[in-house]
């Protein structure tokens, strides 16, 4: 069954429930032995309803939310221009985040967000996309590849201090590849 999941622009007054799903998700997306203190270290500077407002108010900074039933279930943040050393592009844009309140799985709600998130990927000024994963998350590996992602190396992601392996990857531009 499909359904019709409402996409919007996150505006400053949505800073606080973005940090709340991040609360809820990010260490979904880590490995499961991760280390409390590192998963706290993170979440309480990079996590934050403060950091989200300054994320918000940054050129080049877009988060677009996804609701069901009138509550945020997902977001993405775009960050364009964001160079990489693994990623050779005149001006890449980067999926930073991509979370997905696990409640509504199965609804839709990852490929609204990424089918909403395809106008900026793709729009032209951009050469490229890339985004970072955690090397042990298969679904979220899985679901990026079947959206063109390939990975194209490995870099380590500070988790509050602990480093953790990540899979970059990219997706070029439909005009083709480099």
């Amino acid at each position: 069954m499909s359904y019709l999941i409402p996409i919007r622009p996150a505006t400053l007054a949505d800073a606080d429930a973005v940090s709340s799903l991040s609360l809820a998700t990010f260490p979904l997306g880590c490995p499961p032995d991760t280390d409390p203190a590192h998963l706290n270290a993170f979440i309480s500077t990079e996590l934050t309803p403060d950091r989200f407002r300054q994320f918000l108010i940054t050129d080049g900074v877009t988060i677009l939310l996804a609701e069901v039933d009138r509550r945020l279930a997902g977001f993405v943040m775009l960050v364009s221009p964001s160079p990489h050393p693994q990623i050779k592009a005149q001006s890449p844009i980067e999926l930073r985040k991509f979370y997905v309140d696990p409640a509504p799985h199965g609804r839709g709600v990852a490929n609204s967000l990424m089918q909403s998130a395809l106008p900026f990927l793709d729009n032209p000024q951009h050469d490229t996309a890339w985004l970072s994963v955690y090397s042990g998350n298969a679904r979220a590996l899985t679901f990026y590849q079947r959206w063109g992602f390939e990975i194209v190396g490995t870099h380590y992601f500070n988790v509050g201090g602990d480093p953790q392996k990540d899979f970059v990857m990219r997706r070029n531009h439909p005009r083709g590849k480099e």
